[in-house]
């Protein structure tokens, strides 16, 4: 309740304040989105409650991932034309939950009926057990990730116009109900339109019947459908997309749970299951047990263009496979996993009738297990006339002749990569005499283990990617040959006959060691993107690569095995030998010493220089390499960051490429960044600093080049933004200055030459102060027409701590923008009411204030302190400064409570610190008790009747008399004295003026609290009340008496 309260207020001050100052930000917050836009975007907002929104333009609505509790029946009446509502993953099924989450989603049954317009809702994720009331008009229907085990007409009778049904995943394994689910069979009867339904993940037993006949998609995955029969798909004529995956589960090699059908058996595929499915263009069988199938399956299925029989044991069966004699239309076909347990063929043979495949473009076989990849074996395949992709992948391949491929001038993309080959047995004899039908050969005892599920739309072709680069992936080369994670230790020119014409190869994770010489590529001279990462390539010689005079693309990071070498040199002078040269990383290498001062390019566009030593190699008092990307003529792009820099030299700032555009330092130490040293690189438009220890920017302006349009700074310490340092800027469009530490921004921050271009300001997750001071912020953001990222999930408050956590918007700005004019309205209105009652009182109680006042005055004088006008000392101590046991006590104790610690400073007078010498000891004596404001007595038993002690107390007395101010206080240090009758006659008068030293150690601070506030007070304020004024003249002779007795 708390946090709905405090949501609430926010959101009505902010509403409040948007209402009173027209404010141009977001109109509905805490979502995104004006007053005109068609999207609102309320998602990730930590909301318990649907806002209130009115928009007439609003045609999209996102309230996904909130926890929402309530929908009701207006919850929507704002947003009339409503096309979108995404409703998901506000309360997800148990197991699903954070830990210790409690939730419960309540849509009133007309919730959603007046949204005539709404066409897809999303109601993924909110353990519903039923179906809402929906409108009729509706298109597209989510329910997955639900708690819904039985289906009804009754439930979607009205859909008439329902195109896309999922109800998914509403019972298995992560949501389980202990049950399946129940379909009527009536219940789609009406759905006449229907043409996706997915009901994957359901614990079904059998296929639903009475299936529209509209259908094109048909996705019934991961259920325990163990039979299909040639009356499932009756009367679906027009289904083009059918999916069957892992309802007789593989579980062999599974890495999640696994339910097999009873026995292990494969799901029993009636003969002519797929007759009457002649448009059929995806079949998915993935996952299935299956070990054989009839031919009779795909007689009707001409038209398939796409076949998954991935993960079964089907190993056996493609080699003598009729199956595919009519599938000539078939385009993509998987066949991964149908490896034989415990089995590794020699090699990979595949059936004559797969020449029939003409139309085969894409051909996937991983995880098969196989020794020898031979043109014997896979002839039928190297036949079809339209094959441009294949993948060999993880097949423990030994052997192969790179020779196949060739002549095949359609082929884009061969893989092999997580193999064994390895180049070491090079023999001239590719073939054997074993028979095309092989039966298996054990070569190991080992169960192969190969990953679990993979995604269906899964393509491990052209992985090498750079995500920062915008440079050619392989995939856009006309070949691309994939030998990467083999065990390939050593690499000659013949090793790569036969593949003159590829243009991108990859060789990432072998185990190259050898000195790249020049001669190694010979074969390969319209190479242009070669991939040599995670291997341990040694970077000697001076021809490196020379023999590849197309090559545009070189990675060879993570090589940093022969770097880390002590004492090893390294030669990089190969770059200047490659003229096409675009893009070079040398990444994740440990470069930091014995490598060559220079690198030297006219063509290089881009270097990847990060997760390097540069801080060693630019270390103080070295000059070596300041000038190590001086001579890259044309770089523009360069990556230095993960290098541990604290700062950049300026030596070595000032001899970057003067083309260079883009310059990434981010994620390394820097603390101190040299901003003057911009000047020199004039074509620089983008720097990123981010994830460093920067902790300011300079305040003077900073003159960055005049194509300059971006800075990135998030994730640093800095506090402020000086007002000199962006006001030289030019053109720069987009400013990050998110995860920092900024509290207040006012107009000084941003000058007018900065928000003139800005495009985009990034201020996320910045502590802000939301007080009076950040009123011009406010306004700012109300004002601009910049980009805010964020602005409404990540502006958050941190000051004061009344307004920690809440949005940036929420705070009100009127509240400052008059504050002097309400200070004059509160003057002014108590003036008034001053001058306009005072009078009043006057007339008509004037003699009673007059003697009230009077009355408080005697009381405010009586209690008043002792005047300090003419007193030198707050106490004069009387002791035995003879006894050292008292006076190791008075200094160490009581000098150091009274005159050192506490709250108040006393001032104290000692004999033997403070008296003057050459006056007499009487005349010191006198001066110390009557220039004092009280008279300390430490009192022990040997000291209660020494000379000194009775003459300053006579002096007191006499002051007493003279000036009528007692100011005796006694401080007992031992128990010897408390039967004296002076002493228990002071207590009666005065308890307070009395003081004991306590046994306990634990009550000595509460002694010396005492102590301090008898020094503070008038002993006379403190007596008994019940004697009276003239009772104390006898009183102090009695004291007298007493004392001369002892």
């Amino acid at each position: 309740m708390d946090i709905c309260k405090n949501r609430l207020r926010e959101l009505l001050l902010v509403l409040l304040n948007c209402i009173v100052t027209h404010c141009r930000f977001p109109s509905f917050l805490p979502c995104d989105g004006m007053r005109l836009s068609r999207l609102i975007n309320c998602s990730h907002r930590g909301l318990i409650s649907i806002p209130i929104i009115r928009s007439e333009n609003a045609t999209t609505l996102l309230l996904n991932f909130n926890s929402l509790q309530e929908i009701k029946g207006q919850s929507f009446s704002g947003v009339p034309n409503l096309e979108i509502l995404d409703l998901s993953y506000n309360c997800c099924p148990g197991k699903l939950r954070s830990p210790g989450e409690e939730c419960k989603l309540t849509i009133e049954p007309t919730a959603f009926l007046h949204l005539r317009k709404l066409k897809k809702i999303d109601l993924t994720g909110n353990s519903l057990t039923r179906i809402p009331p929906l409108p009729a008009n509706l298109i597209d229907l989510r329910l997955i990730l639900n708690n819904i085990i039985n289906l009804q007409f009754s439930n979607v009778s009205n859909l008439v116009n329902l195109e896309v049904l999922n109800i998914s995943k509403n019972c298995y394994y992560q949501n389980p109900c202990n049950t399946s689910m129940t379909i009527a069979e009536n219940t789609f009867e009406r759905m006449h339109r229907l043409h996706i339904l997915e009901m994957d993940f359901n614990n079904m037993t059998a296929v639903p019947r009475s299936l529209p006949h509209s259908l094109t998609r048909l996705s019934l995955c991961e259920n325990k459908i163990q039979h299909i029969s040639a009356e499932d798909f009756k009367g679906l004529i027009d289904l083009e997309q059918l999916l069957l995956a892992w309802n007789c589960q593989r579980c062999d090699h599974a890495s999640q749970p696994c339910f097999p059908c009873k026995g292990n058996k494969p799901i029993e595929l009636s003969p002519g299951a797929f007759h009457p499915l002649r448009k059929l263009k995806q079949l998915v069988l993935r996952g299935n047990s299956l070990r054989k199938l009839d031919a009779q399956l795909f007689h009707s299925l001409g038209g398939l263009t796409e076949l998954d029989l991935s993960d079964n044991f089907l190993a056996y069966e493609i080699q003598n496979a009729t199956f595919f004699a009519n599938l000539h239309m078939l385009q993509d076909l998987n066949l991964n996993y149908n490896y034989e347990p415990y089995k590794t063929f020699d090699r990979l043979v595949l059936p004559p009738s797969f020449v029939n495949l003409t139309s085969l473009r894409k051909f996937q076989i991983d995880g098969y297990f196989f020794s020898k990849l031979d043109q014997r074996g896979i002839n039928s395949l190297l036949r079809l006339p339209n094959l441009k992709s294949v993948n060999f992948r993880m097949n423990f391949i030994k052997t192969v002749d790179l020779k196949l491929f060739e002549n095949i001038t359609t082929l884009k993309y061969i893989g092999l990569s997580e193999n064994k080959v390895s180049f070491s047995r090079r023999t001239s004899k590719w073939y054997g005499d074993e028979n095309n039908r092989i039966e298996g050969d054990s070569t190991s005892s080992q169960e192969r283990q190969i990953s679990e599920r993979r995604s269906e739309g899964e393509n491990n072709e052209h992985a090498n990617t750079k995500d920062r680069f915008s440079f050619q992936r392989c995939s856009s080369y006309a070949k691309t040959f994939d030998l990467s994670s083999n065990n390939i230790a050593d690499i000659k020119a013949e090793d790569f006959e036969g593949l003159e014409d590829v243009e991108c190869l990859l060789l990432s994770s072998n185990y190259l060691t050898q000195t790249l010489n020049g001669s190694q590529f010979n074969k390969l001279k319209k190479l242009k993107h070669l991939d040599i990462t995670h291997n341990r390539i040694d970077f000697y010689h001076d021809k490196a690569f020379s023999e590849i005079p197309l090559l545009e693309t070189l990675d060879l990071s993570y090589n940093s095995y022969t770097f880390e070498m002590k004492g090893m040199g390294h030669n990089f002078s190969f770059i200047n030998m490659l003229p096409s040269l675009r893009y070079l990383s040398l990444a994740h290498n440990q470069i930091a010493q014995r490598v060559s001062t220079e690198l030297h390019s006219n063509s290089l566009n881009a270097l990847d220089f990060k997760g390097n030593m540069l801080s060693v190699m630019w270390e103080s008092g070295t000059n070596t390499y300041l000038s190590f990307f001086y001579n890259l003529h044309n770089l523009t792009f360069l990556d230095i960051s993960e290098n541990k820099l604290m700062t950049v030299p300026p030596d070595a700032m000032v001899r970057f490429p003067p083309s260079l555009k883009e310059l990434y330092i981010n994620k390394n130490q820097i603390n101190f960044f040299n901003w003057d040293n911009l000047t020199v690189l004039v074509n620089l438009q983008l720097l990123d600093l981010s994830n460093n220890l920067l902790n300011g920017l300079p305040k003077t302006p900073c003159h960055f080049p005049k194509t300059f349009s971006k800075l990135v700074l998030h994730h640093n310490m800095i506090m402020e933004l000086p007002s000199a340092f962006f006001s030289k800027v030019k053109a720069m469009r987009y400013l990050d200055l998110s995860h920092n530490r900024i509290k207040i921004l006012n107009e000084n921050s941003f000058p007018s030459q900065l928000l003139g271009g800005l495009e985009v300001l990034a201020l996320a997750n910045n502590p802000f102060s939301c007080t009076c001071d950040a009123d011009w912020f406010i306004h700012f953001i109300e004002d601009t027409n910049v980009s805010l990222p964020e602005l409404t999930t990540s502006w958050k408050c941190e000051f004061p701590e009344s307004q920690q956590g809440m949005s940036i918007l929420s705070t009100n700005p009127l509240f400052c923008q008059k504050v002097y004019g309400s200070i004059s309205f509160v003057l002014s209105f108590l003036l008034t009411v001053t001058f306009t009652v005072l009078p009043i009182l006057n007339k008509l109680f004037g003699w009673d204030f007059w003697y009230a006042f009077h009355v408080c005055a005697a009381k405010l004088k009586g209690s008043a302190t002792i005047d300090q006008e003419n007193l030198h000392y707050d106490a004069f101590i009387v002791f035995d400064t003879t006894c050292k046991v008292v006076a190791d006590w008075v200094y160490d104790e009581l000098v150091v409570n009274l005159e050192k610690k506490g709250l108040h400073s006393f001032r104290l007078c000692l004999e033997e610190r403070d008296w003057i010498p050459g006056k007499s000891s009487i005349e010191n004596l006198y001066d110390a008790i009557y220039l004092s404001r009280k008279t300390i007595f430490i009192l022990t038993n040997s000291y209660f009747a020494s000379g000194q002690l009775r003459q300053a107390f006579f002096i007191a007395h006499q002051r007493l008399l003279d000036e009528k101010v007692d100011v005796i206080v006694l401080v007992l240090l031992d128990q010897s004295l408390r039967k004296s009758r002076y002493l228990q006659l002071r207590k009666r008068l005065c308890k307070a003026s009395v003081l004991r030293w306590p046994h306990n150690p634990y009550a000595e601070p509460y002694f010396w609290l005492k102590f301090q506030k008898v020094l503070t007070r008038d002993n006379r304020l403190q007596y008994d009340p019940n004697f009276s004024e003239s009772f104390l003249p006898f009183e102090y002779n009695l004291q007298s008496i007493l004392w001369h007795n002892h």
